[in-house]
């Protein structure tokens, strides 16, 4: 799993890819943090390139959405592989999060 900051018309933008399962999580929820203490409003997610998500993948996010939620702020997923946000509707993760298609959407509503 590799979690970077990236720049994208102007918004920033956190990349996701491999895998976040038991192991990675933990360091998935830091850097999530980490990542979105150093921004201001949504915190855009690019999921093209994360394969596997496991439940502790998913308390990492809902733990970091949670703590955005105080701000008024929240974590907006864009990009998921169909395997991935199959996860999410099957755990009705979709509730709680922000989804969009691609990441040109996502910044468009999101900016």
């Amino acid at each position: 799993m590799e979690i970077t900051a990236s720049e994208r018309e102007g918004t920033a933008l956190t990349v996701i890819t491999g895998r976040i399962d038991a192991t990675t999580a933990p360091l998935a929820e830091e850097q999530l943090r980490q990542l979105a203490a150093e921004q201001e409003g949504a915190v855009i997610v690019d999921c093209s390139g994360l394969e596997y998500i496991s439940s502790g993948g998913l308390r990492a996010f809902l733990i970091v959405e949670k703590e955005l939620k105080k701000q008024n702020r929240e974590i907006v997923l864009c990009a998921l592989r169909p395997e991935v946000e199959k996860i999410f509707r099957l755990t009705g993760f979709t509730a709680i999060f922000s989804l969009e298609q691609t990441v040109d959407d996502a910044i468009a509503n999101w900016k």
